[in-house]
C-alpha cells in the first residue's frame, strides 16, 4: 500500500487543528453554579461577593453602579441549597421624593422583567427576575445586569435629587 506524504501530513495537520480548535460552546451564567454570577458581574466592572443568605442558600452582594444591590437564588435544593434554577436581583431604599402605587405602575409597565414595590415605611423595593436553568450566555446576563442597572437608573432620577445620591455615585453613567 502506498500512502503518500502530503495526504499523511494533511490528516495531522487537520487533527491538530480540531485538537486546539476553541470551543464553539460561549460561557455561561448559572444559579446552579454562582461563582459564574459574581465571576460575571465582576467581568463588567462591578464588585461582588458570593455569602449565604439566612436558610443556606447562595446570596450575592454586588454594588451595580452605585446601586447596593443582592442576587437572591431560588428554586434551590431545600437539603443542599444547590441546583438553584433562577435569580432575582433586588435594591431597596428611602426616595428622597415622593414614588407612589401609580409611579410603580408606571415603572411595571415599562419594565416587562421589573417588579416594584412601595412598603409602609414608603422604602421602594426594585427587584429583577431572571431564570437561568443550566445556565445563559454571559452576553445575555450582561444584558439583563444593564437593564436592570438602567432601571434603577430610571427610578433613581425620579426619587432623588438632580444633584445625585451615594447610591447613585457612579463615574460610568
Amino acid at each position: 500500500m502506498e500512502i503518500k506524504l502530503p495526504a499523511i501530513a494533511c490528516a495531522v495537520v487537520g487533527g491538530i487543528l480540531l485538537a486546539t480548535a476553541p470551543s464553539a460552546q460561549a460561557e455561561t451564567v448559572s444559579a446552579m453554579t454562582p461563582a459564574s454570577v459574581v465571576t460575571a458581574l465582576k467581568a463588567q466592572g462591578y464588585a461582588a461577593t458570593l455569602g449565604q443568605d439566612s436558610s443556606g442558600d447562595p446570596l450575592v452582594t454586588a454594588d451595580i453602579g452605585g446601586w447596593r444591590s443582592q442576587v437572591v437564588f431560588y428554586d434551590c435544593n431545600e437539603v443542599t441549597h444547590g441546583a438553584c434554577q433562577s435569580l432575582q436581583f433586588s435594591s431597596s431604599f428611602h426616595p428622597e421624593r415622593p414614588f407612589d402605587a401609580e409611579k410603580a405602575v408606571a415603572f411595571v409597565n415599562a419594565n416587562r422583567f421589573g417588579a416594584v414595590s412601595v412598603a409602609a415605611d414608603k422604602s421602594v423595593t426594585v427587584s429583577w427576575d431572571v431564570i437561568t436553568g443550566s445556565g445563559i450566555d454571559t452576553s445575555v446576563f450582561a444584558m439583563v445586569v444593564k437593564s436592570y442597572r438602567m432601571a434603577l437608573d430610571s427610578i433613581g432620577s425620579e426619587v432623588f435629587p438632580a444633584s445625585g445620591h451615594p447610591q447613585l455615585a457612579s463615574a460610568a453613567r
